[in-house]
């Protein structure tokens, strides 16, 4: 017999629950994917505009905007009551059998072009037409008088009108996402919207203040506050003309409106509050010459809600609507937008480039490891030739090789033991046993040592090629990490300073920069940088100083410009200056060089340079030996230091790259010694890098400071350890640096290094290029006959406060 089992019947569904579940969910579904932003916005806007009656009764702003509505994907039933109930509420009667007669004419006429969207000039027509038809059976009922005829009419062209008007509202409605500012027509045609939908709101009162002039005033302020006083008066305008034409208001609520807006826009500079005293002093200063304050334009209760309700509007809020106009805005927004996804996708490119080096770094490092001579391997391969050349067609193989492969193998291992002991073998090497055995033991002996010459040149070169590939790999490996580093600089966010843009802009023009832009930012050393555009003075250089003062009294910071050319487009006349913080020191330096032969150039090469990011780079090299094999060594270093540093390597990035490219370079040894100091400009600090390199001194005021590192040149092994010393200068210090040829010349002294250091200590000289002169003169006369055993380089650099 079967067991059955009965289940709850709230375990299963049911395909009737299931249903009735899926209909609630989708009309849930419905209701809030209608409820979207446009639609929020349209129907309580077609309200409005259905309440809005002009002189003579016409209603045609209902209308125009359900005729706007056709050849778009938008429910029209909706909108349509929302007009209706809007009529209603204004005391509609005849008005509403014109608005429906001509809504369903509206649905008809179109019902050929439905598939199709409409155009403004169609619709305005179509529009034209539905309208006019009722309200000309209408006249004809009520007798057929001219008056009526011409306000049915005009009130067709009135809605022909709107509907461009409302059109062009609905297409920026319709695609909130796009990327582009808004057109002037567009702009225009939302402004009216948006002053009609105020009117719409008619007398409505709370606790005696009218909501109509309170919208008003806020629009006004906002628009003013965000986009200066020329938007502001034509919004004024725009809404005070509305306003007027739906009521009863006087034509002077334009002049009024358009009064605020202008002085509230020029008042935004002082903030919200500086737009709110604009809005007041605008209607107390109209209402005063109109009419001598005998009757107020705008309440002054109805102003101080409206600056409340502003003051606690967000400016971010104010943004979202505000910027769609405001085309400069707009355009800086969209290219932020734009270069925001451009540095996201470059970043994202640079580190898959780090990453790939990476990996080919990690290759190169696995493939480059060299193998000992007493490895398996090896042995066995040695074993394998000498085997092949003697013992093939020897008639004891078999015995030796296959009867005896024990004994044979250790005889090879000891031979073996005697290669790597002396490099070759003679027959008193060999166990006594094997000679006695062996057929051919001049053969064997001189074809293990012949081997064994081959297979050290081999090992010699699999080792060099193992030591390039290691070199690459550091190469690589360096890549890797500048990559990154730039990617993890780009990813980092620009900081613009916006307010200090408008800010300078203003006091430029003041000043009689004209036609003035600018672009502010702070690096990532908290520096402000900026780029300014402006009408030039003909290459007279006659507006730096201008600029660079103007411009430093409004951020309050010295500003100076980079470099020293000018900066003049002749083709537009407009000049493009970069103006950076003025650094806390500034470096100087002097140079004195003599080569041992003056015959030949000198093998000691140098350079010094500012690097444009508050560094000051003085750096030397030593080649190996004299002559012009030394300077092509040396002054490829240098070179390679100036590149790399310019461009923003690091100091130990930059030491590794040129060891492993000297390492490579030649197949004869090729040294040189690296001597970099880094001076920061805003904080004073020296960073020391030395490969090889001499000692370097810091002449203080009152004592010399020694600075020393103990590493071999660069270019002798392929792993090079980089030793960074930080020191501290203050105004008045020099750093002296020197070629291993100055400290030489002293070495008949107990102590070459501290002979230095007192000679140095008791120059009185505050002149770099003396200091280094007077030290080069004194070294050149230590030295056997006044003749220098080697070339000799001292690098003398001053540092003092600018300010």
């Amino acid at each position: 017999m079967m067991k059955t089992e009965s289940l709850p019947y709230k375990n299963f569904g049911g395909h009737g629950s299931a249903t009735h579940q899926k209909g609630k969910t989708g009309k849930a579904a419905a209701i809030l994917e209608y409820l979207n932003k446009t639609n929020l916005i349209i129907i309580p806007a077609a309200f409005l505009l259905g309440r809005i009656s002009l002189l003579g009764g016409l209603m045609p702003f209902g209308i125009a905007l359900y005729a706007a509505t056709l050849g778009l994907n938008i429910n029209r039933i909706m909108i349509s009551i929302a007009i209706f109930a809007g009529m209603l509420t204004s005391g509609a009667t005849v008005q509403l059998y014109t608005a429906v007669v001509a809504m369903l004419l509206f649905n008809a006429i179109n019902i050929p072009f439905k598939k199709s969207a409409g155009s403004h000039l169609r619709v305005g027509i179509i529009a034209f037409i539905g309208v006019l038809i009722p309200e000309m059976v209408l006249t004809y009922l009520q007798g057929f008088l001219m008056y009526d005829v011409l306000k049915s009419i005009i009130n067709g062209f009135i809605i022909f009108a709107l509907v461009f008007v409302f059109k062009n509202v609905l297409e920026v409605l319709g695609n909130p996402s796009r990327r582009y500012s808004l057109t002037n027509e567009e702009i225009l045609s939302i402004a009216i919207a948006c002053a009609l939908a105020v009117g719409g709101l008619g007398g409505w009162n709370i606790f005696g203040v009218s909501l109509k002039n309170i919208l008003c005033i806020i629009i006004i302020l906002v628009f003013s506050f965000k986009t200066g006083a020329g938007n502001g008066a034509a919004i004024g305008v725009i809404v005070g003309t509305v306003i007027s034409i739906s009521s009863n208001s006087s034509p002077i609520i334009i002049a009024s409106y358009a009064f605020c807006g202008l002085l509230a826009g020029i008042l935004k500079n002082m903030g919200k509050i500086g737009s709110c005293v604009g809005v007041l002093m605008g209607n107390a200063i109209l209402t005063f010459y109109t009419n001598g304050s005998t009757e107020v334009l705008v309440f002054l209760y109805e102003i101080i809600v409206s600056i409340v309700i502003f003051m606690l509007i967000p400016e971010k809020a104010m943004d979202a609507v505000v910027t769609k106009f405001d085309k400069s805005l707009v355009a800086r927004g969209d290219k932020k937008g734009y270069s925001a996804r451009i540095k996201e996708i470059t970043v994202e490119k640079l580190n898959k480039f780090s990453r790939a080096f990476s990996e080919m770094s990690r290759t190169f490092d696995e493939i480059s490891e060299t193998k000992a001579i007493t490895e398996k391997h090896d042995i066995t391969a040695i074993f394998d030739r000498v085997a092949d050349r003697v013992c093939k067609d020897c008639s004891l193989c078999v015995h030796c090789w296959e009867h005896n492969f024990c004994n044979t193998y250790q005889v090879m291992f000891k031979i073996v033991e005697k290669l790597d002991g002396k490099g070759w073998i003679e027959q008193n090497d060999i166990p006594q046993y094997f000679l006695e055995r062996c057929e051919r033991v001049d053969d064997f002996v001189l074809a293990v040592n012949n081997v064994f010459e081959l297979f050290k040149v081999d090992m010699v070169w699999r080792s060099k090629i193992g030591e390039s590939r290691g070199l690459v790999s550091q190469q690589l490996k360096s890549m890797s990490t500048i990559i990154s580093n730039l990617a993890n600089e780009l990813n980092t966010d620009i900081c613009f300073k916006e307010d200090l843009e408008n800010q300078i802009v203003l006091e430029l023009t003041k000043a009689g920069i004209k036609h003035a832009d600018a672009v502010v930012y702070e690096n990532k050393f908290g520096k402000y940088e900026m780029t300014l555009t402006y009408k030039g003075c003909g290459g007279k250089r006659s507006c730096i100083g201008c600029v660079e003062k103007t411009v430093t009294e409004v951020v309050g910071r010295k500003m100076i410009k980079e470099g020293s050319d000018c900066a003049l487009n002749p083709k537009t006349n407009t000049c493009t200056i970069k103006l950076v913080e003025e650094e806390t020191y500034k470096v100087i330096t002097g140079v004195a060089r003599v080569s041992k032969n003056e015959k030949y150039v000198s093998g000691d090469n140098y350079t010094f340079l500012n690097t444009g990011d508050g560094k000051y780079i003085a750096a030397l090299s030593d080649g190996m030996g004299t002559g012009h094999k030394a300077c092509m060594q040396s002054k490829a270093t240098v070179n390679l230091i100036e590149q790399f540093m310019e461009s923003g390597f690091d100091k130990d990035t930059t030491v590794k790259l040129i060891n492993s490219i000297l390492v490579l370079r030649a197949t004869d040894d090729s040294f040189a010694t690296i001597d970099i100091s880094v001076v920061d400009l805003y904080e004073g600090e020296v960073e020391f890098c030395k490969v090889g390199a001499a000692p370097t001194f810091i002449k203080r005021e009152e004592y010399v400071e020694t600075v020393r590192a103990a590493s071999l040149p660069a270019g002798i092994l392929s792993e090079v350890e980089v030793e960074m010393i930080h020191k501290k200068v203050g105004n008045g210090d020099f750093l002296i640096m020197l070629s291993d040829g100055i400290i030489d010349s002293f070495k008949d002294c107990q102590d070459s290094v501290k002979e230095v250091q007192n000679i140095l200590q008791g120059m009185d000289t505050r002149n770099p290029q003396k200091m280094a002169d007077d030290l080069m003169d004194e070294a050149i006369s230590r030295c056997q006959n006044n003749e220098p055993a080697d070339d000799m380089l001292v690098l003398v650099s001053k540092v003092w406060k600018s300010k």
